[in-house]
């Protein structure tokens, strides 16, 4: 994954590649690498390889909010904006606590003219992120008091 971390794309692509073709791994790990090839793959810009893969991850894991999301994010920039409204609710139907997907689901409404659910969706994504940092610094304080 630090290819992927790094940008350099096609390596992870490939990392990711030899990673799905281990036997024994679980139908979440698998998605979850699926999903992480695809965002590799519209790095590449293969957007319907990208396509196939978030669509395989959520076969094995129909609730992947990642995955859910970035199928949101194909919508969107296809134009198709009530398509990704539909997938990025659904992703937060998935994971209350999914950040990314109030903050796409966000900026899709505000294309599609709906201000008032765009500022309270950004303003969720907000919170949410947040939250987030203040429990990993919490988290990371509680590590380094142990140690």
């Amino acid at each position: 994954m630090a290819a992927l971390g790094r940008r350099d794309f096609a390596q992870a692509e490939r990392e990711i590649a030899a990673l799905l073709a281990q036997s024994g791994l679980s139908a979440s790990e698998r998605a979850f690498l699926l999903n992480k090839r695809g965002v590799a793959r519209i790095g590449i810009g293969s957007p319907q390889g990208a396509r196939e893969d978030f669509n395989a991850a959520l076969e094995l894991l129909p609730s992947h909010a990642p995955a859910l999301t970035n199928l949101g994010n194909l919508l969107l920039e296809e134009g198709d904006v009530d398509g990704a409204i539909v997938r990025y609710r659904a992703a937060i139907a998935a994971d209350r606590e999914y950040a990314i997907a109030y903050l796409n689901l966000g900026v899709a409404y505000k294309k599609s003219g709906r201000i008032a659910e765009g500022v309270r969706a950004l303003r969720e994504a907000q919170r949410l992120e947040q939250k987030a940092r203040k429990n990993a610094s919490a988290l990371s304080w509680r590590s380094f008091r142990r140690s």
